[in-house]
């Protein structure tokens, strides 16, 4: 048992008191093979109530959540009580937390009491967690933008997120409110990925939001997504550095793509080379690990690995198994969107009054391709 003794203060509660004499009960926070912590308590032949099978009655751990707390209101920590060779141990059910303060309590009678106070030292927890990656990860986004997903390589603390993220002007100086900041933040199931939505309502035209105080991006100006190194990750720790994501707006995009228009490189039979897309402008790139794939004539998924590379511009897929000769489709989710949110299916920006022409009314839209033997 490695022992150690954290006597912090004395006290007496209200009641009769305990004589101070070299008999009297002491406690020690004591830390066992592994690694668990417990409390044990020596010195205590004589004290009323020893030999009670009842040692809650006796011996009592509390946690003071506030510097000069009092535990009267609360519950004492639950754990398990052994009594052997004169020493009573006390294990709680749960770890004790570093950074809060216990007050450690052998009583005397129901409302007297000496009071060892425990304080274990917070843990310093070691940055190690970095942003990984920003996209839209090409430099030149369109002033109508309307996310971004920033990538982190562990996962991090939940519920202030949008105090450590925020957007800077040529100029250094903070862009005010760009973000629609969400009560229910939008993180992946990993805790890596968080979705920052810009303001619709400062991207839509007519919308007053952009009337009154103005779009987010003007056109040809630089800018800087900025996330702050004091963002803690999961574990308590801060980011191991700040991040900076440089970039200038160009013009508003407000046509949807167009899969007919797309570069597709189909492999050869035999092969396990890629099927390469390449787009005429980046796409949503976390769309396009979900809403793109590739079928069999038999209507079955090629599994593999999917890449999205080039800035968001190139897709393809790795397959599992050499590609056989015949007939394949690629297959995309109309909901497949670019960078200012323009879906297969309608663009953004759909005016109300007038007919969206180029409309896709299918919920899927597919594309034949024919891979053949190598010559």
């Amino acid at each position: 048992m490695i022992s150690a003794v954290l006597l912090l203060g004395l006290s007496v509660g209200c009641g009769r008191s305990l004589r101070e004499e070299p008999g009297s009960a002491r406690v020690d926070l004591g830390t066992a093979a592994d690694g668990s912590r417990y409390f044990e308590v020596t010195g205590i032949e004589g004290y009323p109530g020893v030999g009670k099978p009842a040692w809650s009655e006796f011996f009592r751990i509390y946690t003071l959540f506030e510097r000069d707390s009092s535990p009267a209101d609360l519950p004492p920590l639950a754990g398990s009580y052994v009594f052997t060779g004169g020493v009573l141990r006390f294990k709680p059910h749960f770890p004790l937390e570093p950074g809060l303060e216990y007050s450690a309590r052998v009583y005397g009678s129901p409302r007297g009491f000496r009071e060892t106070r425990f304080k274990l030292p917070r843990r310093e927890a070691v940055p190690t967690t970095v942003v990984s990656a920003v996209y839209p990860s090409t430099a030149a986004l369109p002033a109508n933008l309307l996310k971004f997903y920033i990538h982190f390589s562990a996962p991090m603390s939940v519920g202030r997120s949008y105090e450590h993220v925020r957007l800077l002007d040529s100029g250094g100086k903070t862009v005010r409110y760009p973000f629609l900041e969400l009560d229910e933040e939008l993180w992946d199931p990993t805790g890596r990925r968080l979705t920052v939505f810009i303001d619709p309502g400062r991207i839509k035209q007519g919308v007053l939001p952009n009337s009154e105080v103005g779009p987010v991006f003007v056109e040809g100006q630089d800018y800087t997504l900025e996330i702050s190194g004091d963002w803690k990750d999961a574990a308590g720790a801060r980011l191991r550095s700040p991040f900076s994501k440089p970039f200038r707006v160009s013009g508003a995009d407000h046509e949807s793509p167009d899969p007919s228009a797309w570069k597709l490189l189909a492999p050869s039979a035999g092969s396990r080379d890629p099927l390469a897309l390449t787009f005429g402008a980046p796409l949503d790139h976390a769309l396009l690990q979900r809403l793109l794939w590739v079928e069999s004539a038999a209507g079955e998924r090629v599994e593999g690995e999917v890449r999205v590379e080039d800035s968001e511009r190139r897709w393809s897929l790795l397959p599992d198994k050499d590609w056989s000769p015949g007939t394949y489709q690629l297959v995309i989710r109309s909901t497949l969107e670019d960078l200012a949110g323009n879906g297969i299916d309608k663009p953004f920006e759909v005016d109300l009054f007038e007919q969206v022409r180029t409309r896709v009314d299918s919920k899927l839209v597919r594309r034949e391709f024919t891979i053949t033997p190598s010559r």
